[in-house]
């Protein structure tokens, strides 16, 4: 494990200026301070996301003991990198219209949103689901975009953005109705891909 953490990531982001409107924000004085509420860190290989209903926000998990792979997201860490896990819905912002988390890295970004505690058990609610994780997705993203390049950063030019919506793994995969989301969001977003999916790479 190492002594001290590299927040660049955060840093170079200008997320504390492009979000200087939002109190958690404000309330960030030194590197330290984006653990207290914004953000957790490891460098662990593998480690698991859970959108947890205790602490009413996602957090990172160790291992699945007890809960299965069914709610969680597995995030594949090969090189031991500084990776944050920004928390977004239920801290930054309390309206249900934004996505759950973000993983970040130097060179990486990706959005999750999970739909896995959500009703999925009819065919009309699953694409309920697919069109709302898609638009919560979307208004996350642009919001990041716009707010980072109102303070001079241009997102995709720094980091490699992707999507992820999270599903039980009853809901079937690979079907039309998600490539046709996925091709939507593509063009939504300026190219950044939507993936319906529990896991990644950073």
């Amino acid at each position: 494990m190492k002594i001290t953490m590299d927040f660049t990531p955060i840093i170079r982001l200008r997320l504390k200026d492009a979000f200087g409107d939002q109190k958690v924000f404000q309330m960030v004085s030194n590197d330290s301070d984006y653990l207290d509420y914004l953000f957790e860190w490891t460098d662990r290989g593998n480690v698991f996301i859970i959108d947890d209903v205790n602490t009413g926000h996602s957090i990172f998990l160790l291992d699945t003991r007890g809960l299965g792979t069914d709610k969680t997201f597995k995030v594949i860490n090969r090189s031991h990198k500084d990776l944050f896990l920004w928390h977004i819905d239920g801290i930054l912002y309390y309206a249900d219209s934004k996505c759950d988390c973000a993983l970040l890295t130097n060179d990486y970004l990706g959005f999750v949103e999970f739909k896995s505690n959500a009703s999925n058990n009819t065919e009309a609610s699953i694409k309920g689901n697919y069109e709302k994780a898609k638009l919560q997705l979307t208004q996350t993203i642009m919001d990041v975009v716009d707010r980072c390049k109102k303070v001079g950063v241009k997102l995709q030019d720094v980091v490699n953005v992707e999507a992820f919506a999270v599903f039980n793994r009853t809901v079937p995969r690979h079907n039309a109705y998600q490539k046709k989301l996925a091709a939507q969001f593509l063009l939504d977003t300026d190219g950044i891909p939507l993936y319906f999916k529990n896991d990644a790479e950073v």
